[in-house]
């Protein structure tokens, strides 16, 4: 499993997966210009209920799509403070995770999964050690 590349576009705001930083969008068709600097990896912990459906995931409040059973995303940001948060549908309760990407760690990794609970579930973002993950 290698990570899909998840890209937000500065023009029409659509989040993608692409193969390149340097692509156009597929939406808007213009050039997407992105600042890499650090990146951001999330990947969805498999469910052991076998819940397969997308969670949203928002990077600082902004929607970034949706992200599959098992997958792995990296989203190239620029240095600075960001906030993870899954949800789905009507869900909103999540334990967000605050991360920060800087020169001295450029690369931050996160997984994020469902927690069951009595009434409700609730969604984990938590650090995840990179060599547990297919890169």
């Amino acid at each position: 499993m290698s990570a899909k590349i998840r890209i937000k576009c500065p023009h029409c705001s659509e989040a993608k997966n692409v193969h390149s930083i340097d692509e156009v969008c597929p939406k808007c068709h213009k050039p997407m210009d992105i600042a890499e600097e650090g990146n951001i990896y999330i990947y969805r912990q498999g469910s052991p209920y076998g819940i397969a459906g997308g969670f949203g995931l928002f990077l600082n409040g902004q929607p970034y799509g949706y992200i599959g059973n098992k997958e792995l995303l990296r989203i190239p940001v620029k240095f600075g403070t960001y906030n993870i948060h899954s949800a789905v549908g009507m869900s909103r309760k999540c334990q967000d995770l605050q991360v920060t990407v800087t020169p001295e760690n450029p690369a931050v990794y996160t997984k994020v999964y469902i927690k069951a609970g009595f009434w409700t579930n609730s969604f984990v973002v938590e650090y995840v050690d990179p060599n547990l993950l297919d890169l």
